[in-house]
């Protein structure tokens, strides 16, 4: 028997990282940019993408899932 003793992590692409932060939503719904890029820091800490690299994947997977996307990732 054969053990693995260091499991390889897998990065996942921003495109693989935003879409398991919308997988929670259905059709209809509204997306905060804040509330996904935050999902997605989780998730990946790494993520060496920008804020705005990450808005522009938001939008475009969004729009194709047809959700709304509120633009509040800049408001303090």
């Amino acid at each position: 028997m054969n053990v693995v003793l260091n499991v390889p992590v897998i990065d996942m692409t921003a495109q693989e990282l935003v879409s398991s932060a919308l997988s929670k939503f259905r059709a209809g719904d509204t997306i905060s940019t804040r509330a996904a890029i935050e999902a997605i820091r989780r998730i990946s800490p790494a993520c060496e993408d920008s804020d705005d690299d990450l808005v522009e994947l938001i939008v475009m997977a969004a729009i194709g899932k047809t959700m709304g996307v509120v633009f509040d990732h800049r408001s303090h």
